[in-house]
């Protein structure tokens, strides 16, 4: 799949008073590597296909996941183009989600894709665990925030007549899975304001406590493709930052954790650290001495024992510790 724009929300004109059109309209804009969770109890029959014409690599993987349920994991990215249709010029005062419905994480297949892409204008942020999410610029590489004061607190964005502004936008979350729309409030030159909400909505999860199993990466360059299981690192644990410690371990979990303790860390405890950190990792090391113990058996056609640690896996870990579990030990 080629970078850029995804898939993309037709615009909604409207009219405010005393002026002519404004239309805003919020694309998915895709990151070099997005994640969606595809809930545990879903429905899926079929696998995404080529469309007539399209190259290997082309399928539209993240919208056949977000067809089955699907959340993005962390964080949805957005490029939001408006654009002023109207006779006069209007100040926009403010950018805003709206959450729609709050719930747990919900638990389920992370599927991932890895498309190409490039951004070259404003980035900014939005915390979706905030009741009321504030605007933040960040730095498009250091992703540190720009400026002391939020970005419509301390940047005059006015439009001239058919003048447009594009920002991508980040809505970023951790703690809850939510639904959400963008609502954008300008300002007319007489003071009136009004508020221009686009049609689609959008939901963005965070991580469950017991995490995220399987981890499905989409293997395009196979006949057929299809989906592998994978245990592909989350951008925290990548080279340069210190994998997950247990110092007050026993010395075999210790042992586990050096070896698995990477490849656990992005399904598991991404977004956390210290103590909370240990804990998460902690839970599912157990879990990865058993599989551990379950492909030796299976390796050595053990088929008796193999059976009952399997049984015990699933009696003893959920369902998303235990698959990841197996699929770490299967390395």
């Amino acid at each position: 799949m080629n970078g850029g724009v995804h898939v993309h929300s037709a615009a909604r004109p409207v009219r405010p008073p005393g002026a002519g059109t404004v239309e805003v309209l919020a694309e998915y804009r895709d990151p070099v590597t997005q994640w969606v969770v595809i809930p545990a109890d879903a429905e899926v029959t079929d696998l995404p296909v080529r469309l007539p014409g399209q190259l290997k690599g082309e399928e539209d993987v993240l919208g056949w996941a977000r067809g089955h349920g699907g959340a993005d994991f962390e964080s949805t990215v957005l490029s939001v183009t408006v654009t002023n249709r109207s006779d006069a010029h209007l100040t926009l005062r403010d950018l805003r989600a709206e959450v729609l419905d709050r719930v747990e994480p919900f638990r389920g297949a992370m599927v991932r894709l890895q498309p190409a892409g490039s951004r070259s204008v404003p980035e900014l942020e939005l915390d979706l665990d905030q009741e009321r999410p504030v605007l933040w610029e960040v730095d498009e590489f250091t992703r540190q925030r720009v400026g002391a004061r939020p970005f419509l607190d301390r940047t005059h964005v006015r439009l001239a007549p058919d003048e447009s502004e594009r920002f991508i936008v980040t809505a970023q979350i951790r703690r809850s899975c939510c639904a959400w729309q963008l609502a954008t409030v300008f300002r007319a030159d007489d003071g009136a304001e009004f508020t221009v909400r686009p049609e689609r909505r959008f939901r963005t999860t965070g991580l469950p406590v017991t995490g995220l199993g399987p981890v499905l990466a989409w293997q395009w360059f196979d006949e057929p493709p299809a989906f592998k299981a994978s245990t592909a690192w989350h951008d925290w644990c990548s080279p340069g930052n210190p994998e997950p410690e247990l110092p007050e371990a026993p010395r075999e979990l210790r042992r586990l954790a050096g070896r698995f303790g990477p490849h656990l860390a992005h399904f598991l405890s991404t977004g956390t650290k210290g103590p909370e950190q240990q804990l998460r990792l902690a839970a599912a090391l157990p879990a990865v001495r058993l599989a551990v113990d379950l492909v030796k058996a299976e390796r050595k056609n053990r088929q008796e024992h193999a059976a009952r640690l399997a049984a015990e896996l699933r009696g003893r870990f959920p369902q998303a510790i235990a698959e990841q579990a197996f699929t770490v030990a299967r390395r």
